[in-house]
């Protein structure tokens, strides 16, 4: 029943590069966005404040890589300190906040920190430090949207470095719901990612086909009929990612040596 379904001479070489865990080192198709996130966090490497934006768009087009990817290069080349936090996992003020201090190195108990000590503990950190850029991804998913950009803002505020926000939202400026207070505290840039078209899901599974397959083994319609079903449904890439791992299993699993467009 469980049988391996990777024998040693199957087509998949590796899966980790058909998976959305996978971080290319240089997210493809999106050298201007990429370039627009770096514009905004860069003030931060010369001790100035930097634009606060919000990245959206669908979902699958690349916009928690193209942030993960601006922010590690930030880190490791100009030694300014960034985070990234992912907002289904701390939902709430309290948790967000206090996941912010770990990453910033503040031994902080998940549980039982009052905000205004959390906030008192981060506010600390700022006036030691250069100044830290902060991803809120899934942002939709904040509990208190209001309240936290309003917390953020006011340490901006009477802190001695800056802080930055990147907000990663599924939804437009207009259904990312803040009050007037706080919008207009954040004064918030924004930065709309479109979904793939079909030459840019070419050259993105073009790459991960090199990746993940032995040579040969993928069809040049095949991987074409991917990129067309996927560009004219959703763009979304992760779909056509999944499509690829799947279709390759299958091929392996009934020992083929190449992917076929009976798989569909």
């Amino acid at each position: 029943m469980f049988q391996d379904s990777h024998p040693q001479n199957g087509i998949l070489r590796s899966e980790t590069y058909l998976t959305t865990n996978y971080e290319p080192e240089e997210p493809v198709s999106r050298e201007t966005e990429i370039n627009r996130i770096a514009d905004a966090v860069r003030p931060l490497t010369h001790r100035k404040t930097p634009e606060n934006l919000l990245v959206y768009g669908p979902a699958g087009v690349g916009k928690t890589t193209c942030v993960k990817h601006v922010f590690d290069r930030l880190e490791s080349e100009t030694g300014a300190k960034a985070v990234y936090i992912n907002a289904w996992q701390y939902n709430t003020r309290p948790s967000l906040l206090t996941e912010l201090l770990i990453k910033l190195g503040y031994p902080a108990p998940r549980k039982g920190k009052p905000v205004d000590e959390l906030l008192s503990k981060l506010k600390e950190w700022l006036d030691k430090n250069r100044g830290v850029a902060v991803a809120i991804d899934e942002f939709d998913q904040l509990q208190e949207k209001t309240e936290i950009i309003y917390d953020l803002q006011m340490l901006n505020q009477e802190a001695e470095n800056s802080l930055g926000i990147v907000m990663v939202s599924n939804q437009p400026p207009s259904q990312v719901q803040l009050d007037p207070r706080s919008r207009s505290r954040l004064n918030c840039q924004t930065l709309q990612f479109n979904s793939y078209n079909a030459p840019q899901l070419r050259e993105i599974l073009s790459k991960r086909v090199e990746q993940a397959f032995k040579p040969g083994t993928v069809p040049d319609e095949v991987l074409e009929e991917i990129v067309e079903q996927v560009a004219e449904n959703s763009g979304d890439c992760r779909e056509a990612l999944e499509t690829l791992l799947r279709v390759g299993r299958k091929a392996d699993q009934e020992g083929r040596s190449k992917v076929s467009l009976n798989y569909f």
